[in-house]
């Protein structure tokens, strides 16, 4: 009776754990797919394109968790030109004094422009590692973090806008930040995914950029148990992504990629090249380095 029991209770856990995995890669299949297609244009900044692929993110998170994301609005210089952009965010409040902001931008390139390595830099360039893939990975992860018990520490999840012409959304909501201490508290870490979706099967690394006041983080968890190599490197390269304008002010901050490719901000990166179960790999890590923070 007791090896009956036994079996049922490993059964049981791992039915849930490939009916869980199978609904993250449903996720991440399903974002990259939308954000990185044609009809949006490769989603430039302050374009109906970018909105519509905020408004497309918010609803993902909604239908996921229950919450809803709200905006904060900017105006952003292109030239001799202002336009608009957005952030999305959504703050978990377990009332701690201490708060994680995971955040990953949405935007893209559009039809190229300056910003290609392509030829045809007058094409739709759709950013599927860049950054839809980092879009899918803070969602999945949204969707798990919301649910989880006894966190030592409030969420604040961002997508930001405008990243790709100066990182001008993490800047905004840096600033946004700074003014709301009293709401969002003291900011203890920052992390950031930017092109997480290209998994080498054969080197298995995952890069993590990480300030030194950040290394604390990372060290007890063994990468290696989720079939992965944690390459820790690169911590100047902190100042280029958007988690720049907090790891200034000396908050500790750590950002995850699969790294650049020959498809970087290329009319190629599209979502046939996503490696989706390495994105599940990465997930399993990632959720649980978080968790046990």
């Amino acid at each position: 009776m007791r090896i009956l029991n036994l079996f049922l209770v490993i059964s049981l856990n791992c039915s849930a754990q490939y009916s869980g995995d199978s609904s993250r890669l449903t996720i991440f299949k399903t974002v990259i797919s939308i954000l990185a297609h044609d009809s949006l244009q490769g989603r430039g900044v302050g374009t109906e394109f970018e909105q519509k692929s905020l408004e497309f993110v918010a609803a993902k998170f909604h239908e996921l968790t229950g919450r809803k994301c709200k905006n904060q609005s900017f105006n952003v210089q292109l030239d001799s030109s202002k336009v608009q952009s957005n952030n999305g965010y959504y703050f978990l409040n377990n009332r701690k004094d201490e708060t994680i902001i995971i955040g990953a931008h949405y935007d893209h390139i559009g039809l190229g422009g300056p910003l290609s390595m392509s030829r045809k830099n007058n094409h739709i360039h759709n950013g599927a590692d860049d950054n839809a893939s980092g879009v899918a990975m803070l969602l999945a992860l949204s969707n798990e973090l919301i649910g989880a018990q006894n966190l030592n520490y409030n969420i604040l999840f961002v997508f930001y806008g405008a990243h790709e012409v100066g990182l001008f959304g993490s800047s905004e909501f840096h600033r946004f930040v700074n003014k709301k201490k009293r709401k969002f508290k003291r900011i203890g870490l920052v992390i950031n995914f930017d092109m997480i979706g290209r998994f080498d099967e054969m080197s298995k690394k995952l890069k993590c950029m990480g300030s030194d006041n950040a290394q604390k983080f990372i060290q007890d968890l063994d990468s290696k148990q989720f079939g992965l190599e944690l390459n820790v490197t690169e911590a100047e390269k902190l100042l280029s992504l958007d988690t720049k304008a907090f790891v200034i002010q000396d908050i500790p901050c750590l950002n995850f990629t699969t790294g650049m490719h020959n498809d970087y901000h290329a009319i190629s990166d599209d979502s046939q090249y996503i490696n989706y179960h390495g994105m599940l790999q990465i997930y399993s890590y990632l959720s649980a380095l978080i968790l046990q923070f």
